[in-house]
């Protein structure tokens, strides 16, 4: 089984599509987007295990949110069909990972004990963390062809977002306690707000390792006008390791380094 980690699902293509406008619809009062969960399979947990999931809202964001993690407790809605809602408390964010006006946040979603929904934020001109896009994947076994990437686990679930209008994409990795993600964006500035150890990866490319708040290691590096950001909960050497893996951002089966 491929990974394929070319192929966009089209439910994926609809989040996108829904949540790439959410900049242009923020100032409207009350704005929500409603996503039914009817393809999206649900964990069952012990918190979860007598509920189905109705549908997932993404909220306006806060004007007084300081980070894309506090902005997400009160964003993201889980309605189950018993009626009764959740948000993600401060102790299921994953991890955290921003750089300038852009943050990946990785949570463990209200849905069930083994689900996870990560966000590719901005910080827009009205001052506000705002969701560009987002994916949910339930941690699990599904694959083992890891295509030549060093995943640091040898069973997992795999899925990838595409956000054309924004040249943004995203591949999520992840079984029941780990999970990992590999973000292309159009190269832009920023000032690193830590001080990161610069590395030089197998492909040759200088790359910088710092830590975010949860004390979760993530890099990032440049190559032809892209800025590629892997990170997860996981160690520092096994975030290395993914990014040593990774083939040249131009290849077309990236970030598979196999063609086959």
């Amino acid at each position: 089984m491929r990974i394929k980690l070319l192929f966009t699902f089209l439910l994926l293509i609809l989040f996108g599509a829904l949540l790439g406008c959410q900049e242009d619809t923020s100032k409207q009062q009350n704005k929500e987007i409603i996503i039914e969960d009817t393809k999206v399979p649900n964990g069952l947990s012990k918190v979860t295990k007598d509920k189905e999931v109705e549908s997932v809202t993404i909220l306006e964001s806060p004007k007084n949110a300081s980070s894309p993690s506090e902005a997400v407790t009160y964003q993201y809605k889980v309605t189950f069909k018993d009626g009764k809602s959740a948000f993600p408390q401060k102790n299921d964010i994953v991890f955290e990972s921003t750089l300038g006006d852009t943050s990946i946040v990785a949570i463990r979603s209200p849905e069930g004990e083994t689900n996870y929904t990560v966000f590719l934020y901005e910080y827009n001109n009205t001052k506000k963390w705002v969701i560009d896009g987002f994916l949910r994947l339930q941690g699990g076994t599904g694959f083992m062809n890891n295509e030549g990437l060093d995943l640091p686990m040898d069973k997992f679930n795999a899925l990838n977002l595409k956000i054309p209008k924004k040249n943004k994409k995203i591949w999520a990795f992840a079984n029941e306690k780990e999970i990992v993600t590999i973000a292309v964006y159009n190269r832009f500035p920023f000032v690193e707000t830590n001080d990161p150890e610069k590395i030089t990866l197998t492909n040759k490319n200088e790359a910088y390792v710092s830590k975010e708040n949860l004390k979760n290691s993530y890099l990032y590096y440049f190559d032809s006008g892209k800025l590629i950001v892997v990170c997860g909960n996981i160690g520092k050497q096994n975030i290395i390791n993914l990014a040593n893996s990774l083939p040249s951002v131009n290849s077309a089966f990236f970030p598979s380094p196999k063609e086959n």
